[in-house]
């Protein structure tokens, strides 16, 4: 995905203004959005010399002063953090001049300086991260030297900041939500959450899951890159609410595009673990604990939102090929197997892995996991169970055959020859996050008013039946379809996506095995057409004598499933179909 920078917050507030100037009398004079985030300097001493100090005490204010101000020869910024455990981070995405870091402990102890160059000298982003860091001075390069400074050393404030940092607030920036029928609000008396901005996209899976501390109104916010997006809650605790954002307008003034409320995970298997979508196209989603936040501050779709000084970069999509998994101190760098041919390569490259290195073999169904093991590597089965992940059994130096184990889970871990493991496993979250690689589709009764857009349907829909598709979506995977199978899982088939709504489809049995079912889907999510039966054909059968099954009407979709499926589930034609937004949407 490619990298672009988002700005909110200031842009927002003009953005809007202009928004209500336009909607009015021509010759109506508006007042200007006030912000609770204005600049403003306040004295302070450093080693005895004056300065005009901006101390950012916020995650808002310490976002905005990271890129938003520029400072003089006798200006200082000071970047105030509350006690913690985690590194403090400071992120650049530019530099008016150059400047250097001081870096405060408790006690007034130097734990680092660092120089940050101008924007004209470098490539930027540029990071920046100390452990017990409780303050930040920010001044012009070179000031450091003046002020006597040194790594180590002692630094002196007037007024105490390192005293000042204990009313410091987290690492949350806020969001305010303002209602379209009140725009005299001001943000600061807006409804607002509390939102940790994200860089990754796995940052979320870190950030909701093992956390019993979040209070309500509290989350993330995350940049998803202006496109279709998904998100669950697997082993997230509580209920939440979210929302996706989207750019919309003649300003392009930040809107709410979906909104959820009493959301939870429900602690089952992956492949029936709810998944939520954004039904358009979104630049943000933002999640949070909490129940009825929408509800009751009545805020609806297409109300305006503003985050507060935020200037962030969008996130590339997780990757899978340099992954830590962690034995105590101890760290194996690793990659993901999660297909059939990927898994066969994988436990072949596992009879001679370095020092050091891991492979991670994951299913889609612990209860599929079985593995045909060349001879002579190492399988470590991973158990989960409420979140805590564990090797429940271990297969080291393995004969060459099929190994079965009742571990629970979809991971293995393929160790180097000798390999020990000390101390607790430390799975991945990006791995702990994994969806399965087949495609959630439902059913549900064309009785149903509504359609289903950004969830799976549930019993108010109508709900027919959720099943788990193979997509074949270009020629090659459509022209072998579900040739030589000899069987299909239960609930499991196969869904064929073309580009644009054919004016017919027709499909034929040639090298299958099994007989199979099929209904024809319009680009509208509309089943047109069953066939409960396609029979496998007589081995030797000529093309010609193949029978042919049609759609009879313009079809965007085929589904394949085992024979009568549709029948024994009472689905029918008229009924409609939930897909993941980006594959309806497909163009």
């Amino acid at each position: 995905m490619q990298r672009f920078r988002i700005l909110l917050g200031c842009m927002a507030v003009v953005m809007l203004a202009l928004m209500l100037a336009s909607c009015g009398d021509d010759t109506e004079d508006l007042e200007p959005v006030e912000w609770p985030f204005l600049e403003t300097t306040q004295s302070l001493k450093i080693n005895g010399t004056d300065f005009d100090a901006y101390i950012a005490k916020t995650e808002m204010h310490r976002r905005r002063a990271l890129n938003g101000i520029a400072i003089k020869e006798n200006q200082a910024i000071a970047y105030l953090f509350p006690a913690g455990d985690d590194d403090v981070k400071l992120r650049f995405i530019n530099m008016p001049d150059p400047v250097d870091l001081v870096w405060v402990g408790e006690g007034g102890k130097v734990l680092d300086i660092n120089s940050v160059p101008a924007f004209s000298q470098a490539t930027f982003p540029h990071q920046y991260a100390v452990k017990g860091a409780r303050v930040v001075l920010q001044v012009r390069s070179g000031k450091v030297k003046d002020l006597k400074i040194s790594k180590g050393g002692d630094v002196k404030t007037e007024p105490n900041l390192v005293d000042e940092a204990k009313e410091a607030a987290g690492e949350f920036a806020r969001i305010f939500f303002l209602r379209n029928e009140r725009p005299e609000d001001k943000p600061e008396d807006a409804p607002s959450v509390q939102l940790k901005v994200l860089e990754k996209a796995e940052e979320v899976a870190q950030f909701v899951k093992d956390r019993d501390d979040l209070k309500e109104g509290q989350g993330v916010l995350l940049p998803v890159g202006s496109d279709w997006h998904q998100f669950w809650l697997k082993e997230a605790k509580g209920k939440w609410c979210g929302c996706y954002l989207e750019s919309a307008g003649r300003f392009r003034t930040t809107v709410i595009s979906n909104i959820y409320e009493n959301i939870e995970a429900k602690g089952g298997s992956d492949l029936d673990e709810p998944i939520y979508y954004s039904p358009t196209k979104a630049t943000y989603l933002a999640l949070w604990k909490g129940s009825d936040f929408f509800t009751k501050n009545e805020i609806e779709r297409r109300s305006p939102v503003a985050v507060a000084g935020v200037d962030t970069m969008s996130s590339d999509d997780v990757t899978y090929d340099k992954m830590e998994v962690k034995f105590g101190e101890t760290v194996l760098e690793a990659r993901l197997a999660n297909s059939e041919e990927q898994r066969k390569t994988a436990l072949l490259d596992a009879r001679s892995l370095e020092p050091g290195k891991a492979i991670v073999l994951a299913w889609d169904d612990p209860s599929y996991v079985k593995i045909n093991a060349p001879s002579g590597v190492n399988l470590w089965y991973v158990k989960a169970d409420g979140g805590k992940y564990t090797i429940s059994e271990k297969h080291d130096n393995t004969s060459a055959g099929e190994i079965t184990a009742n571990a629970g889970s979809r991971f293995v871990i393929a160790v180097p020859k000798g390999f020990e493991a000390q101390g607790e496993l430390k799975f991945p979250y990006a791995l702990r996050d994994l969806k399965p690689s087949v495609e959630p589709l439902a059913f549900y009764s064309s009785k149903q008013k509504d359609v289903v857009t950004d969830r799976w349907p549930g019993k108010d829909n109508n709900l027919k039946g959720v099943v788990h598709m193979e997509l074949a979506v270009t020629d090659a995977e459509q022209t072998r379809g579900l040739m030589y199978r000899t069987s299909l899982r239960k609930n499991h088939g196969m869904l064929f996506v073309y580009d644009a709504e054919q004016d017919e489809l027709t499909y034929w049995m040639k090298n299958c095995k099994t007989n199979l079912s099929i209904a024809f889907v319009d680009d509208k999510g509309v089943i047109v057409k069953i066939h409960q039966s396609m029979k496998a054909p007589v081995p030797g059968t000529p093309d010609a004598d193949l029978e042919r099954y049609e759609s009879g009407h313009a079809a965007k979709f085929a589904i394949e499933l085992d024979e009568n499926w549709f029948k024994d589930n009472n689905v029918v034609e008229g009924d409609r179909i939930f897909l993941a937004p980006r594959l309806l949407n497909k163009e």
